[in-house]
């Protein structure tokens, strides 16, 4: 199951921004074009709101500073009222449907991103959206996708690039529970079992033709499992136990 080693190549990367008189109006007032905001910049925030699932104000300023331009309060309740995002409570917002033609227009790639949330982003999905902006900052990350198997949904798929290379790290999110032993153990049992089972790699496979990478053959293709908590436990070799997700 472990992958020793980042594999096979990545290309392409869009820059371009493209823009209608309609997005004009429409995002005139939340963008203050004249203090360093862009619209590029509002694509990009749809983007992250989306990717992540849920998202506090507070966060948007930790996946990138030059947000705070955009991401007042006021300016996402705006958001809010044109239905491009929907506050489920307090200072928790997730991105609907209505942003998808907007950021695919310009280049986005939505099939990567997961499908609508219907959750209200409790307190296990924000601790989700923590380590998921720890993976944004590492020095090698690529995205984050959510696969979810028969008998397996693990909270993200990270993947992970260096010298035009990849490597492919589940990660399981984990707060303590009253039956934490039993649960991993049930996990280690499924992604196991998961590293035997053809439609990991066939949804891998899948994925590799929007990402723009080179699929594996079947008999090279490998994962590791990072189960992120304040648990650890001696598992065999492909499961990394850590406090913070980490490079």
């Amino acid at each position: 199951m472990f992958l020793p080693k980042y594999l096979h190549t990545f290309t392409g990367k869009f820059t371009g921004i493209l823009l209608d008189i309609d997005d004009k109006i429409l995002f005139q007032d939340i963008i203050p074009l004249n203090s360093g905001g862009s619209y590029k910049l509002l694509f990009d925030m749809f983007y992250h709101i989306r990717q992540l699932k849920y998202v506090r104000q507070s966060h948007l300023k930790q996946i990138n500073p030059r947000y705070s331009k955009i991401c007042a309060i006021n300016k996402l309740n705006k958001l809010v009222e044109k239905e491009f995002l929907e506050n489920t409570y307090d200072d928790v917002y997730i991105a609907t449907d209505k942003v998808l033609p907007k950021i695919k227009k310009n280049g986005y790639n939505i099939k990567l991103l997961p499908k609508e949330s219907k959750g209200q982003g409790e307190i296990n999905q924000l601790n989700n959206t923590e380590v998921f902006i720890q993976a944004l900052n590492l020095p090698d990350y690529k995205t984050l996708l959510y696969p979810n198997f028969d008998y397996i949904e693990p909270d993200a798929l990270l993947v992970r690039i260096k010298d035009n290379a990849y490597k492919l790290e589940f990660l399981e999110i984990e707060a303590s529970k009253s039956n934490w032993p039993e649960w991993l153990e049930n996990k280690r049992t499924n992604y196991l079992k998961l590293a035997n089972d053809p439609q990991v790699y066939s949804y891998w496979k899948a994925q590799c033709t929007y990402l723009k990478l080179e699929a594996p053959d079947i008999k090279d293709f490998k994962f590791s499992v990072s189960i992120i908590g304040k648990i650890k436990k001696d598992f065999e070799t492909g499961f990394n136990f850590m406090d913070n997700l980490n490079g």
